[in-house]
């Protein structure tokens, strides 16, 4: 999550800048409307389009309404006006339509002219915005990864100085909005997911080893990561990491700033954790001001020096083919079998001209990582997927990586890479239509607690896993007359039979919203571990776990406060200790406390008795 300026600039900044970049501009009069994230799928004979329409003026506009949409010499298709109501001072609304095709190619970048109307006070004014947008590739298709190497550090010199968070303005800001497809049929609904307290050894069904609060106050948008593994939880969260040696009973706070140095990369905010048995090594990814850092130690490096000894490589975005200061936002870190898979989204609002935009993926050898050596990478191109920006990769991964994005609300792209393989690979996948409208939930003391998610990460799919030949996605969708309150949207695919869906299933309950889904598979039991957050029509918004098919979410913590910037994910991994034999999960979520707010970040052990 790295600053920008508020998100009405970096809405400005983007304005329908496609993965290979584009700009806009606003003549005197229309000054009042800026265009920014958009989303676009191609048809046969028609485009889906989706262009956020952004009210940059310090008055509302009323009865805003768009006469004509234009890209390259197409036109609108659906009867215009169409009719987008009241746009707050700063706020936003997301236009969708249908556009004619005609000879517009798949891969390529057209100029896009909207225009309409609306009213500031009793004045009605007209506006005409142009920008560009690019045309996602055609799928199936697939494209050979590039290279890239880093040459490894240590940790010398620490404690650096000090530098103090700022998290006032920032926002990831969104380059991919969803469009809708027209007449799409809804998938029908599963049971509701209920709630209960999640206590310790209870219930039967599931129990809970571990619930602890870390005690560490942080950021509203806390976005937790973590893992265990030789004896040690170790954990992050926005400007600060802990560890703990007693499972969880007493963490130790870290500052990254004073463990790596103030350079180039620097440390600016998004942290993921990850344990790898095979190495033995926790793997920890900082975002940086320019690029990432990775950083490696063995639980006994982390022990004995109080968190301080790694091992670390920089990547800056310049050894990826990107102008220097180019934002690398939004990290994940997934393991296969011999490789480490990282990935975050390139080119975010404010990076210099001609970076490419999209979710990269990266992936390091293992042995690489454990011999400290230099890391021989292989890397995505970013405007290969921007349907995928804020996706996060498949754990539990194996031998291949999967990672995807709604082309509309009725069809994804799916994206595969073996690890056998110099070549990554995509198709599109149809299934059951679901809601992609706003997402709102509201706490008790008035906060719309999903107000940032709405934004971003939106409906982008953050929770994915691999089960053998099952691949799981997950993200938060809207409301329709039949689920009333935001929820979990699940898909299972076949890798085994082409990519086929399994079931479409939801995770829902219409008495309170469901978002955030983070996923992981039980390697004894063959189930899917999930952690996410609920709140909203009178409840705040808290962390809670469960397993997919019980229809029963935990909950883990006990807010008592609103936010309007919570987010942006929260965490679930595969204990990796032998005495829980791939039956319990380690989950990192939080909640809210009045006093400071603190977050209430919590690290939590549950799972079943038995395999079934």
């Amino acid at each position: 999550m790295k600053s920008y300026g508020s998100f009405f600039f970096l809405a400005l900044a983007l304005t329908l800048v496609g993965p290979g970049g584009g700009s806009s501009r606003a003549d005197a009069v229309t000054a009042d409307f800026s265009l920014g994230a958009t989303g676009i799928s191609v048809q046969p004979t028609t485009l889906y389009v989706a262009i956020t329409l952004n009210n940059v003026s310090s008055r509302s506009a009323s009865a805003v309404q768009i006469a004509s949409i234009q890209i390259g010499s197409t036109h609108l298709i659906a009867k215009a006006p169409i009719r987008l109501g009241t746009i707050r001072s700063e706020g936003s609304s997301v236009v969708r339509a249908t556009i004619t095709r005609n000879s517009l190619n798949s891969g390529q970048t057209y100029p896009l002219i909207m225009s309409g109307r609306a009213q500031f006070a009793s004045v009605n004014r007209a506006f005409r915005l142009t920008g560009s947008i690019r045309l996602p590739n055609a799928a199936p298709g697939e494209a050979r990864a590039k290279s890239a190497s880093s040459a490894p550090h240590r940790t010398k010199g620490a404690p650096y100085p000090h530098r103090s968070p700022s998290f006032d303005d920032e926002d990831n800001g969104s380059r991919w909005v969803v469009p809708t497809a027209p007449g799409a049929q809804r998938a029908a609904t599963s049971a509701n997911t209920s709630l209960k307290k999640a206590r310790l050894g209870d219930p039967p069904a599931v129990t809970f080893n571990t619930n602890a609060g870390v005690g560490i106050s942080g950021s509203t948008v806390a976005e937790p990561s973590g893992a265990s593994g030789g004896g040690i939880v170790f954990m992050t969260s926005n400007w600060y990491a802990a560890y703990s040696t007693t499972g969880g009973s007493a963490f130790t706070q870290l500052d990254p700033t004073t463990i790596f140095p103030n350079d180039a990369i620097a440390y600016c905010c998004d942290q993921i954790v990850q344990y790898v048995p095979k190495i033995n090594e926790f793997v920890w990814l900082l975002q940086g001001n320019n690029g990432d850092r990775l950083a490696a130690a063995t639980p006994a490096q982390i022990s004995a020096s109080g968190g301080k000894a790694w091992t670390y490589w920089d990547l800056p975005s310049t050894i990826f083919g990107e102008p220097s200061l180019t934002g690398f936002d939004y990290p994940d870190l997934s393991v296969g079998n011999n490789y480490l898979y990282m990935s975050w989204d390139a080119c975010n609002p404010g990076s210099p001209p001609g970076c490419d935009s999209g979710r990269m993926i990266v992936r390091a050898p293992l042995s690489e990582i454990q011999a400290g050596a230099t890391l021989n990478m292989n890397y995505s191109n970013p405007s290969d997927s921007p349907m995928v920006w804020g996706g996060h990769v498949t754990q539990d991964t194996t031998d291949e990586v999967f990672w995807a994005g709604p082309n509309n609300n009725s069809n994804m792209r799916v994206f595969s890479w073996a690890e056998s393989s110099s070549s990554y690979f995509w198709r599109d996948i149809g299934i059951s239509a679901w809601d992609n409208n706003t997402l709102s939930s509201t706490t008790p003391d008035g906060l719309d607690w999903m107000q940032k998610l709405n934004g971003f990460p939106g409906n982008a799919v953050i929770g994915a896993t691999r089960l053998a030949n099952q691949i799981w996605f997950a993200w938060t969708a809207g409301t329709d007359s039949k689920l009333t309150q935001p929820h979990v949207e699940m898909v299972t695919l076949d890798r085994s039979n082409n990519f086929n869906k399994i079931q479409q299933v939801q995770v829902w309950n219409n008495s309170y919203a469901y978002g955030y889904p983070s996923l992981a598979a039980a390697e004894c039991t063959n189930e899917i571990g999930m952690s996410f957050e609920y709140g909203g029509n009178g409840n705040y918004e808290n962390h809670v776990v469960g397993f997919w098919g019980d229809y029963v979410a935990y909950i883990t913590t006990n807010s008592n406060v609103g936010s309007t910037r919570f987010g942006d994910y929260v965490t679930i991994r595969q204990d990796p200790s032998k005495a829980l034999s791939g039956r319990f999960f380690d989950a990192f979520g939080y909640g809210m406390d009045s006093t400071a707010p603190k977050t209430d970040t919590h690290y939590v052990v549950f799972g079943r008795n038995k395999c079934k």
